[in-house]
């Protein structure tokens, strides 16, 4: 057996050396196109061995992720934020013009209700009491005399002008007697004069006698008239003073009313005094958020003295969607996230307004009542807001990212017979993840998840639960 063996290798070995001796030597060509012959044999084998496996291969189908639609019950809800902030606020004004002694609150303090927020000067309190009471003493007895000599005044008009009138009508009548006179000696004097030209000396002698008594007679009565007109121009006179001094009737009401005002601001000083004796204290429990007294600075009437700020009476500010405007109503329960802890709160107010916010989207903006406050609630803080909407209770339910808007309205894709088919729905309220749909699916169907690639209805394809 070993000895065959060896007697056909070297039987090999042999005709290998003479295959290779007789083996002819190829040119630079020759192995050119022989390579070339090669590699395309290598080609259609590849592409033959292709065409083979593709024949032999099963159909390969697009896939879709797909997932089933269920019963469910869906809560739409509203997730934003906001920032904390009063809903009662009270800037304190100085009741009265006083020395402040003492600020007792300052910035960022809790106070209570009842507490003492600014301490007034006692000693500059009872000055200013006394001040408004002697003054209103001064507008009253002001008041009193200025009346009593209007009214004397008014006494003095009322008897000048009644003497006025008699002493007018005596100056008229004495004027017309002194005119008679006047005249009658103007006759008398011709008379005298045709009685002495014609020589009648009785009729002369008589003549003269009635002119002599005329002239005494006018003496008297010009002498008298002289008299009545300087008392009439004296009357005028008083008439004319008194009637200047003496009150209007608005004169009057003007004079009334500074007396009541001084009367006012006398009890008003007195009441305010009394209000702030032992401070002025605080209307409701909150934060100072605003200080603007200084200790020893005099504030006058009505100047501003701080402010405070509920944390009692609180709310969360939001600013609301488009889309949020759909799911929101006031009367809404929510809850409040501050700092790690939960509040219970309630949607009390929407605004009719839209504003633009930093980007440019218009947002409204509302109020979130805390229903539940205590004292961890920061003013200005931010806070998480969960507002709860509508519940469907039940329904068929249909992940959200599955329903399309088309010019018919609400549609999604199912699978039917392992191909696309389409399916025209109603939906109704929508949370973060489901749709309700009302109408358009029973519960049992396979929902296409997205058909991001466009397949028309009717395309065959590989499904996958996603």
């Amino acid at each position: 057996m070993k000895i065959r063996w060896k007697k056909n290798k070297d039987e090999i070995a042999g005709t290998e050396i003479k295959e290779k001796k007789e083996k002819k030597i190829l040119t630079p060509a020759e192995k050119k196109k022989r390579r070339k012959r090669i590699f395309m044999g290598i080609a259609a084998a590849c592409l033959a061995l292709f065409i083979v496996s593709r024949m032999l291969a099963p159909e390969t189908l697009p896939m879709v992720t797909v997932r089933s639609a269920e019963t469910a019950t869906i809560e739409q809800t509203v997730d934003t934020s906001g920032t904390i902030k009063t809903e009662v606020k009270k800037t304190y004004f100085s009741p009265l013009s006083a020395q402040v002694s003492q600020c007792k609150a300052a910035l960022g303090d809790a106070v209570a209700a009842g507490d003492v927020l600014i301490v007034y000067d006692a000693e500059d309190l009872k000055t200013r009491e006394s001040e408004a009471s002697l003054e209103n003493s001064e507008a009253y007895y002001g008041y009193q005399d200025k009346m009593g000599k209007s009214n004397e005044d008014a006494a003095e008009y009322s008897r000048s002008s009644h003497d006025v009138a008699i002493l007018e009508q005596q100056v008229e009548d004495w004027k017309a007697e002194v005119r008679a006179l006047k005249q009658y000696l103007t006759d008398m004097g011709c008379f005298l004069r045709e009685a002495t030209n014609e020589g009648h000396k009785n009729d002369a002698e008589e003549y003269q006698n009635r002119i002599d008594q005329a002239t005494n007679t006018l003496a008297v009565k010009e002498e008298e008239l002289a008299e009545f007109e300087s008392d009439l121009a004296e009357q005028k006179g008083i008439q004319n003073s008194t009637e200047d001094s003496m009150l209007t009737a608005n004169g009057r009401k003007q004079a009334e009313a500074s007396k009541e005002l001084a009367a006012l601001k006398a009890e008003k000083v007195k009441t305010a005094v009394a209000e702030v004796a032992d401070g002025l204290k605080a209307d409701f429990g909150g934060i100072v958020t605003d200080v603007k007294a200084v200790e020893g600075s005099v504030i006058e009437e009505g100047g501003e003295l701080l402010t405070v700020e509920s944390n009692e009476d609180v709310c969360v500010e939001i600013s609301l969607s488009k889309s949020d405007l759909e799911k929101v109503r006031e009367g809404q329960k929510a809850v409040i996230t501050v700092v790690g802890k939960e509040y219970e709160g309630t949607v009390t107010r929407i605004s009719k307004s839209a504003t633009k916010n930093e980007k440019g989207a218009s947002v409204v903006s509302g109020e979130i009542h805390i229903d539940n406050p205590d004292a961890d609630l920061f003013l200005g803080v931010e806070a998480k807001v969960k507002i709860e909407g509508a519940v469907a209770e039940n329904v068929i339910a249909v992940p959200i990212e599955s329903v399309n808007v088309g010019r018919e309205g609400s549609f999604v894709y199912i699978i039917e017979d392992g191909a696309l088919a389409v399916r025209n729905v109603e939906t109704g309220i929508a949370s973060m993840e489901l749709v309700e749909i009302k109408s358009g699916l029973d519960g049992t169907e396979q929902i296409v998840l997205n058909n991001s690639m466009g397949l028309p209805e009717g395309t065959r394809v590989t499904s996958v639960e996603g």
